[in-house]
């Protein structure tokens, strides 16, 4: 029997396939689109979601039930003798606050961290954990170390139509009427627990240009860093793969450094809708992975 597990839910990013490339488990986070259930990578793919999206579905998440959670732990503690199991932030769902319910049950054997992260930043700390248990290191010694640099990390994001953070209550109305017709683009940023709004912006370049000058500010300003060299650059993006490539080379050009891309994962995607994108800086640790 191995010794520690890594599991997360599908707001990491990671598919099923990748899962098992990565050596994690995923549990795919559900939603209903005109009230019918749905979970991410299993039921519908990226590409009918966005159709219904765009036909004018209602759609709306939810919290995993647990006993899907519970039955994945079990399943995974059959093979290993303990999990750490990193859902996405707390601040932006309750289900991270139910598997810590949940997590009572096991006498120790499943440690819930909490790491206030989602998308690339949930996916790159996944990686890091996996490293760590290669390594031989115990799930509490993990999420130690997890948290210790939880709040090293930091994602701009925009979306191409204000549509969405209308619906999810993100801006008014009012503020999306406007925005549209003058095509004013929000700078958002996350850290942490809550979502922020950094600035607003004319049009997708300049927004774009403000998001890598935000990180690049960030990295000697919020993190006192010496360069982007210190971090890991990622970006997700609910967009054409052609599309996304040429956003992935613009960062690259930017940074001149390698620059990850991913899918955001639908969960996300139901308040940003397509066309959404964002960048994030995220410190590297003593134990590094290039599976990014």
């Amino acid at each position: 029997m191995e010794k520690t597990a890594v599991v997360t839910d599908s707001n990491s990013g990671i598919s099923q396939e990748k899962a098992k490339k990565y050596g994690v488990f995923v549990l795919p986070m559900p939603f209903y689109i005109d009230d019918e259930l749905y979970l991410e990578g299993q039921t519908i793919t990226h590409e009918e979601f966005f159709r219904k999206q765009k036909e004018g579905s209602v759609i709306y998440t939810s919290q995993p039930n647990p006993y899907n959670v519970t039955q994945l732990w079990e399943n995974v503690l059959e093979e290993y003798e303990e999990l750490i199991y990193i859902p996405m932030s707390s601040g932006l769902s309750g289900s991270c606050d139910t598997a810590m319910a949940l997590a009572q049950q096991y006498a120790g054997r499943v440690v819930v961290a909490d790491l206030g992260r989602v998308s690339v930043t949930q996916k790159i700390a996944v990686l890091q954990a996996r490293k760590m248990a290669q390594q031989g290191l115990g799930a509490l010694e993990i999420a130690g170390r997890l948290q210790f640099v939880k709040n090293e990390c930091i994602i701009y994001l925009t979306v191409d139509n204000l549509k969405y953070l209308k619906q999810s209550g993100r801006i008014s109305a009012g503020s999306a009427m406007v925005g549209s017709v003058l095509n004013i683009k929000p700078l958002l940023y996350l850290q942490g627990e809550k979502v922020e709004a950094a600035e607003k912006v004319r049009g997708d370049k300049a927004v774009r240009k403000k998001m890598m000058q935000a990180v690049q500010r960030d990295i000697t300003e919020r993190f006192h860093a010496a360069s982007i060299d210190e971090f890991y650059l990622a970006a997700a993006a609910s967009m054409p793969a052609e599309d996304a490539k040429k956003l992935k080379e613009g960062f690259e050009n930017y940074f001149e450094v390698p620059c990850s891309m991913s899918s955001i994962p639908l969960s996300i995607a139901t308040h940003l809708g397509y066309g959404a994108y964002g960048l994030a800086i995220i410190r590297k640790m003593d134990t590094q992975t290039t599976n990014v």
